[in-house]
């Protein structure tokens, strides 16, 4: 009897951390849904940000990528999705 309701708890246990795994995996996986549908909505803002305010890509040494974009605010901007 005393194995048995050992085993019990020892089941109740595991069930209780997959359970809680599948909590936080389910809610970083739904927090990280919604940072992705933000940022696509900035983008809009974004490009209409660059024509605002006459936004000019700044190239590397290369020339083969946007580093950061200078406009007419003296600020330079850096986009995540430019930073491969």
């Amino acid at each position: 009897m005393i194995i048995f309701n050992w085993l019990r708890r020892l089941l109740l246990r595991q069930q209780l951390s997959t359970v809680m795994l599948v909590i936080v995996f389910t809610v970083i996986t739904i927090k990280l849904i919604t940072l992705y549908v933000d940022a696509n909505m900035d983008e809009e803002q974004w490009e209409q940000f660059k024509i605002d305010h006459h936004c000019q890509p700044q190239v590397a040494d290369n020339g083969d990528r946007r580093l950061s974009w200078q406009c007419d605010d003296g600020d330079i901007y850096y986009r995540w999705r430019q930073q491969r």
